[in-house]
């Protein structure tokens, strides 16, 4: 009834619905105001900037106001975000302010999320795969799922990563990109078509980059001198722009999207059936199964078993059959302490161990491989459990076997938070160069992170392989050489001492009679046998009889 008298219907006709009567009579008389069935950070963030006495008072004086708890869950992620602070005004009563962030994600018309994970993106200096991830975050998926066709569209996501979604799209993206530069818009679309992606998603990823680029250029956060043109009316970043210095640092790109999503994190549990996540809120969740990180089986290899990330990074929770996590990223203990979570405090104090059938006992916290960790007194006096040295979110536990490291690390969150704050008060300016040197030894070291747990992969899969002892020796001291580094009189060049040795000086070679090194002896003639007092005597069979002969 809401189009009737529109576009000249005001003749009497008949109306098809294509839904039955019963549905029809069902249907409320009016839809849903907005207010009151979407997400209110962003209400929330603009009502706080034009009003002083509070924001849940202010909407409840709308035409169809929220519900108060709505307005309470989007006003705690805000703070959560660090976008707004609670302060006591004159009548002791806590009024909400918006922070300097607060300020500037106001300005920005998108999730105040996204926002600050722009921010954080140019602060770190690696904002053109950050751009990518808000476009996907604010639209839908590119990857589509034809009929009948499942596990082909999920076999293709997996092609591009198997451990983050959010790392699958940003990969997809980047190569319909550089198909069409290097091949052309046709080239690209077949590419898509062949990899289960959406043209008009990858499109539409394109025009809200250039539009979240634009309004970062407005606030003064990305300089006009770092832009060009990227074809038609969208705009691209350099690729010797200054924000994007660590743009090809994956690691730090996933790091940074934690920024975004600091409540967001689910650990695998060790104490209980395969694929059974825990997140700060629930403790009997598990990845959706659409993720490119989702296992059906537990898997029966010991690499493979290392191979499992203990932590997730999650962009939403939904409940169907069970709680799913949905659109996941695996994220290291690192990623974790430097850019996760929202609040760090110090390290609590031992309580007494409480009865394990106590069902009124709070869950345990979390360690960096996702482990319980134990507060007892008996625990903490431990010389072999790791010193505790902060909380992250009342939850996670921050702790590592040296002291200084953890230490360390939670210094340099303290610095890129002052990193942050200072990009935030002042957009314009370049950044120190105390700042600029830390997130550059924080970009090397997520590289280095990365490097560490694939090499550790890598010798797990040596030693299960067959030839596995033959590999552990292949780089020592010029034992195991491949061939391609050899010379024609049979030398080769020793990397670790910078010379050219010879084979003949190798150990055992100058002895050509030393078992395995020497001329190999043949095997002598004929059959083992026992005779008539049971010792074993060879027999020539008629073969070696007649070589013999």
């Amino acid at each position: 009834d809401q189009r009737r008298g529109r576009a000249g219907r005001v003749a009497p006709g008949v109306c098809y619905r294509l839904y039955s009567k019963a549905m029809f009579e069902a249907m409320p008389e009016r839809p849903t105001p907005e207010i009151q069935r979407t997400a209110l950070e962003a209400t929330c963030l603009q009502t706080c900037s034009m009003t002083t006495k509070g924001v849940q008072s202010f909407l409840s004086e709308a035409m169809d106001p929220p519900a108060t708890e709505t307005v309470q869950i989007a006003m705690e992620r805000l703070k959560t975000l660090g976008a707004i602070a609670e302060v006591d005004d004159v009548s002791s009563n806590d009024v909400e302010v918006l922070t300097p962030l607060g300020s500037l994600l106001s300005q920005l018309p998108l999730d105040p999320a996204t926002g600050r994970m722009l921010v954080v993106g140019v602060t770190t200096k690696c904002l053109d795969p950050v751009l990518t991830a808000a476009a996907c975050m604010s639209s839908r998926d590119p990857f589509i799922v034809p009929t009948g066709m499942r596990d082909e569209a999920q076999a293709a996501r997996r092609n591009f990563c198997d451990s983050s979604d959010h790392l699958a799209v940003l990969r997809a993206y980047q190569e319909w990109r550089f198909i069409i530069a290097e091949e052309g818009f046709d080239a690209a679309c077949r590419w898509a078509r062949d990899n289960f992606l959406s043209i008009q998603g990858l499109q539409t990823l394109t025009s809200l980059r250039a539009q979240l680029l634009n309004e970062l250029v407005r606030t003064g956060l990305v300089p006009s001198a770092d832009l060009a043109y990227g074809g038609g009316r969208n705009r691209e970043l350099k690729p010797d722009a200054e924000v994007n210095r660590h743009s090809s640092n994956e690691p730090l790109t996933v790091a940074v999207l934690l920024t975004g999503l600091p409540g967001n994190l689910a650990s695998r549990r060790q104490q209980a059936h395969f694929g059974v996540m825990r997140t700060r809120v629930e403790d009997n969740a598990g990845l959706h199964p659409g993720c490119v990180a989702f296992a059906r089986a537990p898997p029966r290899r010991r690499s493979e078993w290392a191979a499992l990330p203990q932590w997730f990074l999650y962009k939403e929770m939904v409940l169907s059959s069970q709680v799913f996590l949905r659109d996941c990223s695996a994220v290291s203990p690192e990623q974790v302490v430097l850019f996760g979570g929202s609040r760090v405090t110090d390290a609590p104090a031992p309580v007494v161990k409480r009865s394990e059938t106590d069902a009124s006992s709070e869950p345990p916290l979390l360690g960096a491989d996702g482990a319980p960790v134990e507060l007892s007194a008996s625990a903490s006096s431990s010389s072999s459990s790791a010193p505790m040295a902060a909380l992250l979110d009342a939850w996670i536990v921050v702790s590592s076997s040296c002291a200084d490291t953890s230490e360390l690390l939670l210094d340099v969150r303290r610095e890129l938070d002052a990193a942050t704050a200072h990009k935030v008060m002042h957009p314009r300016r370049p950044l120190p160069k105390a700042s600029s040197e830390i997130i550059d030894a924080v970009a090397a070291t997520m590289h280095i992170v990365d490097a560490r747990e694939a090499a550790s992969l890598a010798r797990l899969r040596r030693a299960e392989s067959p030839s596995g002892a033959y590999d552990r020796f292949a780089n020592r001291d010029g034992f195991g050489e491949r061939e391609s580094n050899r010379g024609r009189d049979g030398s080769f060049f020793d990397r670790s001492r910078g010379m050219v040795r010879s084979e003949r000086n190798r150990p055992g070679f100058d002895r050509p009679n030393r078992p395995g090194f020497g001329k190999p002896r043949g095997r002598a003639a004929g059959r083992l046998r026992r005779d008539a007092d049971g010792n074993f005597v060879r027999t020539p069979t008629k073969g070696d009889q007649s070589d013999l002969e």
